[in-house]
């Protein structure tokens, strides 16, 4: 038995199916202050940028891919690399990550997911975010971090440092822990 929908049923289906493709729909074309354009004026493979004070390299930032968006201001990589130098013009600190968003007016960059800096001294700070701020020089994150320098392992939640992690200042949560020739960490009281 076939059913016959009335005029009113029907303009109330054809009413829901256009609210639906309409709410569907990724956006108007109009973009608002704040909002990241739904595409990027640019994308770039094996991007390279170096920052320098008065002919000093002060650090390398790599990814293996960047995008561009002209009017945010904004460069959205992945698989980042940054290479922070000292005075003698030598690698201080290599930081990686998955992806990294740089502010091009600012210079201060956001370090997201699998961060890793590794220092020359051997020091290694791991965390899932970390921003560095160009103005202070320091790097900092308000995530969980583990520091581990030799059989010195520190934990927290939250840090500030200089980029060669000389200067680590963990915010809150601190724990300090000794690592056993066979892997072990052993909290120190």
């Amino acid at each position: 038995m076939r059913h016959r929908l009335t005029p009113t049923i029907r303009i109330a289906l054809l009413l829901t199916a256009a609210l639906l493709l309409l709410t569907g729909c990724e956006g108007d074309g109009i973009e608002r202050a704040g909002e990241t354009a739904p595409h990027p004026d640019q994308e770039i493979d094996h991007f390279t940028l170096t920052q320098t004070r008065e002919a000093d390299r002060l650090w390398v930032l790599r990814a293996v891919h960047a995008r561009i968006y002209e009017k945010a201001d904004r460069v959205e990589t992945s698989n980042v690399r940054i290479d922070f130098y000292g005075d003698n013009d030598e690698v201080q600190s290599t930081l990686t990550a998955d992806y990294g968003t740089l502010l091009r007016r600012t210079n201060d960059i956001e370090a997201i997911g699998n961060v890793v800096v590794t220092a020359e001294d051997g020091t290694i700070l791991k965390t899932e975010k970390l921003a560095w701020n160009e103005r202070l020089g320091k790097i900092s994150t308000e995530e969980e971090v583990e520091i581990t320098k030799g059989d010195d392992v520190m934990t927290g939640v939250g840090m500030e440092s200089d980029p060669d992690l000389t200067n680590i200042k963990v915010k809150r949560d601190f724990k300090a822990y000794v690592k056993t020739p066979e892997g072990e960490l052993i909290e120190e009281h």
